[in-house]
């Protein structure tokens, strides 16, 4: 057994309350550390960064797509 399977089977409910007290919960449901102001803006920033990254390389991949489907489309015929 590896060791973090150890671990997470020798953790007890009192010690994984212990564990996560420096954290808040977020409406979503997930643990967060909390944050100050200079660090909630960066985390903003990088969350607006990556969504401008994730939709530009969606529509790479959707120009890639449209492009091979024509070239199996004229690969075809011929």
């Amino acid at each position: 057994m590896n060791e973090s399977k150890k671990r997470a089977l020798n953790l007890t409910p009192s010690s994984a309350v212990q564990a996560s007290s420096d954290k808040k919960r977020m409406l979503s449901g997930s643990p967060q550390r909390s944050m100050g102001p200079d660090q909630s803006l960066q985390g903003v920033c990088d969350w607006q960064r990556e969504l401008l990254v994730q939709r530009s390389e969606l529509n790479r991949i959707k120009k890639l797509n449209e492009y091979l489907e024509l070239e199996r489309r004229c690969n075809k015929d011929d």
